[in-house]
């Protein structure tokens, strides 16, 4: 596995991990069961473990594995840089 194609596999897991916590918070904050929000974490738990899993069975590199955390972090910042808040004035961190 090259060094690019881990970073769009890890770029690819992140966009698909962020997804998943998107669709959680708005479980969250619309007020819908919690048990929903858990099963999400669960979900995301999962993704991880089965990432992690795909990456040791093909064989790829303590590198790759560093390359495709790369394209993760890469996601998650292009995320939280880009994404704003339905309701800025209720942002409990400002």
């Amino acid at each position: 596995m090259t060094e690019s194609l881990a970073i769009l596999a890890g770029g690819v897991f992140g966009l698909l991990y962020m997804g998943v916590l998107w669709a959680a918070v708005r479980i969250l904050t619309s007020g819908q069961s919690v048990w929903l929000f858990a099963a999400m974490g669960l979900l995301r738990a999962g993704l991880l473990v089965g990432a992690l899993w795909l990456v040791l069975r093909s064989g790829a590199t303590a590198s790759n594995l560093v390359f495709g955390v790369l394209g993760f972090i890469a996601v998650r910042l292009l995320a939280t840089r880009f994404v704003k808040p339905a309701h800025p004035e209720r942002a409990s961190w400002k």
